[in-house]
């Protein structure tokens, strides 16, 4: 038999745990810091985590960022021209007026990404097709 002050220790324990638990999802949504540096010291970053991640305004000409975690990313306003984004997860992603242009983003998933005034022309898109001149905020 247990006494009322084994119980009370017991039920902080588990409060404690549930709280534990619970903040868990918070810190597993930010970005592996190592990887943003990797990523603005080489342009290659295949697999990167980099969810979350300030990006705006970054010169990111040629980079690597095949398979990457963009997801919420805030990409506004950089240059990925010529960049590798295929089976890169951009939900979310902020690419407001980015420079996306003769890039790869073959397989890439962009849902509820943010595209206003993001040129993506000549670049492969998420379905294979090339896109267009004129292709400001969306692939024509």
């Amino acid at each position: 038999m247990t006494t009322p002050l084994v119980r009370i220790n017991l039920l902080v324990l588990i409060f404690a745990a549930l709280l534990i638990l619970a903040a868990l999802p918070l810190v597993a949504s930010a970005f592996v810091p190592e990887d943003l540096a990797r990523l603005k010291k080489e342009k290659n970053c295949p697999g990167c985590d980099l969810r979350s991640a300030d990006l705006r305004g970054l010169n990111l000409f040629d980079a690597n960022l095949e398979g990457a975690n963009l997801m919420e990313a805030n990409l506004e306003n950089v240059n990925l021209e010529h960049a590798t984004l295929d089976d890169a997860g951009l939900e979310k992603a902020n690419l407001k007026g980015a420079i996306i242009k003769n890039a790869s983003m073959d397989h890439a998933t962009i849902d509820d990404a943010v595209m206003n005034n993001t040129n993506f022309e000549g670049t492969v898109w998420i379905d294979g097709k090339i896109c267009k001149p004129g292709s400001i905020g969306a692939c024509k």
